[in-house]
């Protein structure tokens, strides 16, 4: 019997928002663990000229999705629309912007919701990080 899924999760399937995705094959991790692969989600604004990329990382969100509204696969909207944009501090009509949904986050890359090599969620099978 399927159990009905408690978590927020972003799992496949689900509609994709502004998410891109990029997998990796084996990723070892700094205590030996290893996950036989993995797939990172990732949004981007901007045009990449080849010298102007800048990378946004975050600690406190979780999610990738810096700008932008509410939408499908988007239950909440960009958590620094005031700061990245045209004409804003990190002008995207100068820079290339890149932020990534952590390992482990919950979403769109692999994390405890993502489905093992078993064909069941990692759950807390996952490696810690």
């Amino acid at each position: 019997m399927d159990l009905p899924l408690v978590t927020g999760a972003w799992r496949e399937g689900d509609p994709v928002g502004a998410r891109k995705f990029v997998d990796l094959d084996r990723v070892v991790l700094e205590s030996g663990d290893q996950l036989p692969a993995v797939r990172v989600a990732y949004e981007t604004w901007g045009t990449f000229t080849g010298d102007n990329a800048v990378l946004v990382e975050h600690a406190l969100t979780g999610d990738a999705h810096v700008v932008g509204p509410v939408g499908p696969g988007q239950p909440s909207p960009g958590w620094w629309d005031d700061l990245v944009g045209p004409g804003r501090p990190i002008d995207t009509d100068r820079w290339f912007v890149v932020a990534t949904n952590i390992l482990g986050g919950c979403q769109g890359t692999t994390g405890p919701s993502s489905t093992a090599p078993d064909g069941q969620p990692w759950g807390s099978r996952f490696p810690a990080l």
